[in-house]
């Protein structure tokens, strides 16, 4: 069940890209968002005042590039980086070196295995294995046998993904932050996500009093539920939509 939302000043909103706005692909650069989704997104963005955000597993100047033209506050690599609405970067200092050794070391464990893609990012390595189901396991064994020995790195477990990623801020820890800056302090915060990973989003809103939808049937913190990307997208055309008015009556040719 979707919300019913009758007046959207009050609000903000925070999204999430793969699996919410667009369906997830095999691999991630098969990608591409649809223009009606976009235009959606930007009218979104003009009914609550321009306080909307992405906050996605991807990183930044990806989404900059999915989504243009649109230039919107973002959230990437599911929290560790940030761009605010004034347009400021946010993320800590990171070694990418220490990326580029775990991908060589991932890349070098299954570059026989057809199907298993590794997705290189700032400050993470993502393991996609959907290609090859049947390797959900070994994948996610090595990636702990990376971490074991490494404090600052930690595992994030997402649909068909395996990510290790160096620590820092969740999605939830985000999008607080988010909240306490114009134009998003004071409206009552949306947050829409598809994956486990966007649970710490959803607990952060619910805390706020907001609105968290999940898009699936597994178990969540959400309050609300979209059965696929596509009941949210109609849910969405329809929160968005211009009032429908009246036309005035017209007279009689009639005798009065």
């Amino acid at each position: 069940m979707l919300p019913s939302i009758d007046d959207l000043d009050h609000y903000c909103v925070f999204l999430d890209f793969d699996g919410t706005l667009v369906e997830i692909a095999d691999r991630p650069d098969d990608v591409r968002i649809a223009t009606p989704t976009l235009q959606l997104i930007e009218k979104l963005q003009d009914k609550v005042g321009r306080a909307l955000a992405l906050v996605s597993g991807r990183d930044i100047h990806v989404i900059d590039r999915l989504l243009y033209p649109l230039v919107l506050p973002v959230a990437g690599i599911h929290g560790l980086q940030r761009r605010d609405a004034s347009g400021r970067l946010h993320s800590p200092v990171i070694d990418q070196t220490v990326v580029e050794a775990i991908a060589a070391q991932v890349e070098a464990e299954f570059h026989a295995e057809p199907g298993v893609v590794v997705e290189r990012k700032t400050g993470s390595v993502a393991i996609h294995f959907r290609l090859r189901p049947d390797f959900e396991k070994k994948c996610q064994a090595f990636a702990r046998r990376i971490i074991r020995a490494r404090p600052d790195l930690h595992i994030i477990e997402g649909k068909m993904v395996c990510e290790i990623r160096l620590h820092g801020n969740d999605k939830g820890a985000v999008i607080a932050t988010f909240l306490d800056e114009r134009p998003f302090k004071g409206r009552k915060p949306i947050f829409v996500g598809d994956d486990a990973t966007d649970e710490p989003g959803f607990v952060a809103v619910n805390a706020r009093d907001g609105v968290s939808i999940k898009i699936g049937d597994e178990p969540t913190a959400a309050l609300y539920r979209a059965a696929d990307l596509q009941e949210f997208l109609l849910w969405l055309a329809e929160l968005v939509a211009e009032p429908k008015t009246l036309a005035a009556p017209t007279k009689s040719a009639g005798v009065q």
